[in-house]
């Protein structure tokens, strides 16, 4: 597994903060994954395309639904 930091803003109060995918470098599709807001506790979803270990495109949206 490579170590894939990301940062992202949260979708409910708009704090930065950084997440780590942890994606097989030969992993190709899609992934969706909750994480906790580390400011307000809130979830949210985290919805990526992957292409060889790469992150193509990542989406935060609400992880309450």
């Amino acid at each position: 597994m490579v170590s894939n930091e990301q940062t992202i803003t949260c979708h409910f109060c708009f704090e930065t903060f950084e997440i780590d995918l942890g994606i097989d470098q030969n992993f190709s599709g899609h992934n969706t994954e909750i994480f906790d807001c580390e400011v307000c506790c809130n979830p949210n979803k985290i919805d990526t395309e992957i292409y060889d270990g790469e992150v193509n495109s990542l989406t935060v949206s609400d992880g309450n639904e």
